[in-house]
């Protein structure tokens, strides 16, 4: 099976934003401080997961895009713990739909964490021992942008 390509994500962001988003696959790099938010998916018929780690900002400007914020708006509100319940359910909308475009397989979101001691289960060992990475530098227009990854076990890309 394919591995996402950075087309298919960056049709499939813009479509849900309604703004131009750019996934170009770059390789792994130095993490910087930045928060970061992970998607638990289970992938189906295959009983294993995959997981997504993305920065807090790029989520949130997707989801701040999604329902009309615009970018210094979003970045007041993600300031705010916990984070608010608009901002929260649009991250995970976001991350629901994204599941048609991290996977050729039938991947469903499960679950939203931001600290990776709370990936368990199947998605847990995806996570720590992948088969496949793809590593993706994000970029939307009129919004901050940043970094995302795939962690999948092989077959499941």
């Amino acid at each position: 099976m394919s591995e996402p390509t950075p087309y298919s994500l960056s049709q499939r962001f813009s479509q849900l934003i309604g703004r131009k988003v750019t996934f170009v696959q770059t390789t792994l790099s130095v993490d910087i401080k930045i928060k970061q938010l992970y998607g638990i998916y289970s992938v189906q018929p295959q009983e294993s997961a995959i997981v997504v780690k993305a920065d807090l900002p790029l989520l949130g400007s997707f989801a701040g895009a999604l329902v009309g914020f615009p970018d210094n708006v979003v970045k007041e509100h993600l300031k705010v713990s916990p984070m608010e319940e608009l901002l929260r359910d649009a991250i995970y909308e976001v991350l629901n739909i994204a599941s048609a475009a991290i996977s050729n397989e039938r991947a469903v979101f499960v679950k939203m964490v931001s600290d990776p001691a709370y990936i368990d289960g199947v998605a847990g060992q995806v996570f720590k021992k992948p088969d496949h990475r793809s590593y993706f530098n994000v970029l939307i227009d009129g919004y901050q942008g940043g970094k995302f990854t795939i962690f999948a076990p092989f077959g499941s890309r």
